[in-house]
This record gives structure tokens, C-alpha cells and sequence, in this order.
């Protein structure tokens, strides 16, 4: 967080007042599935040592990330893409979801593709399929009456040669 500091020389946090807006899903944030930027108070941040190659830098500076996310406390994600992620696997038992990344040398880049990652995996579990047109529809059940008078075809030709004797 940053901080700012008063003339009596404490230290305090600077707390953004926008902030608020972002802790719940709005209308307009329920057809995306969560809030995007996601809020900070929504996720740990951490990082440490990462493994690897890399020689030194490796074994002085923390740059590997690591963000988790408590998914089943979250008000800036939508219930349907919640359930998506708790479906698939990807939680934790208290429900939480990490997500790591090591693949530079650059702190702020391993943090940024943590977001990444992040906003990829919610968009991926938020996605709704738009809903079948009219014509999709017609489409559908046509195929779907050619595929069952190819099998009605199909039987009747067996039960026809099953009648025949092929002596001669």
C-alpha cells in the first residue's frame, strides 16, 4: 500500500476512496462474471525465492509471485463462475485458489502474469454460450431426422436380407 505522512510524522495508509466501488458485482460486471480490475483487497500477494536457473539472482532476490484468491468469500465474482471454478477442481479445501509464476527474473513482471493468469481463468470458467438461433434450431432437428431415417434405412435392409436365401 502506499503511504503518505502527516506533519505530525506518522505514517498512515492511503486509502483511495474508489475503492469501495470495486468490492461488490455491479449489473454491468454480471455478463463479464467478476470485476475487472480485480480488487486489491481481494487477493494475497506474496512473494519468495524462486527455483531455476539463474545463478546468483536466484538465490538473492524473492521474484517469484504468487497470488491467492479466496474464490468462495469473493463478492466481485458471480455465482455462476464461482460454481465453474469449484466444479473444475482448481480450489483449495478453504476454498482458495493459488496461482504462481517464476518465469521471469522481474518481480512486477511474475506479479503481472499472476493477473494474467487470473483474469484468463476467469474469463475461461465466466464464458456463457450465446443462445441458438432459429435457424440453428431447424438446422439441428433436420440433421437430426436425416440421421434417423439413415438408421430406419439401415434396419429395414437388414431385416430384408435376413429373410433371403443366397444358395444357388
Amino acid at each position: 500500500a502506499v503511504v503518505s505522512t502527516q506533519s505530525t510524522g506518522k505514517v498512515i495508509p492511503f486509502q483511495p476512496s474508489s475503492c469501495a466501488r470495486f468490492l461488490s458485482l455491479s449489473a454491468g460486471d454480471e455478463s463479464r462474471g467478476y470485476v475487472y480490475p480485480f480488487p486489491r483487497r481481494s487477493y494475497d500477494l506474496s512473494h519468495m525465492r524462486s527455483s531455476g536457473p539463474g545463478g546468483q539472482h536466484v538465490n538473492r532476490r524473492n521474484t517469484k509471485a504468487l497470488i491467492r484468491v479466496k474464490i468462495t468469500g469473493a463478492t466481485w465474482i458471480s455465482e455462476r463462475t464461482k460454481n465453474s471454478i469449484s466444479e473444475s477442481g482448481l480450489l483449495d479445501k478453504p476454498g482458495s485458489l493459488s496461482i504462481s509464476s517464476q518465469g521471469s527474473r522481474h518481480q512486477s513482471e511474475n506479479t503481472q502474469d499472476c493477473l494474467v493468469k487470473l483474469q484468463k481463468l476467469l474469463d475461461k470458467h465466466s464464458y456463457v454460450p450465446p443462445e441458438p438461433s432459429q435457424e440453428e434450431l431447424d438446422e439441428r432437428e433436420r440433421q437430426l431426422k436425416l440421421r434417423k431415417e439413415r438408421w430406419k434405412q439401415i434396419e429395414r435392409t437388414k431385416k430384408y436380407y435376413r429373410n433371403r436365401d443366397f444358395d444357388m
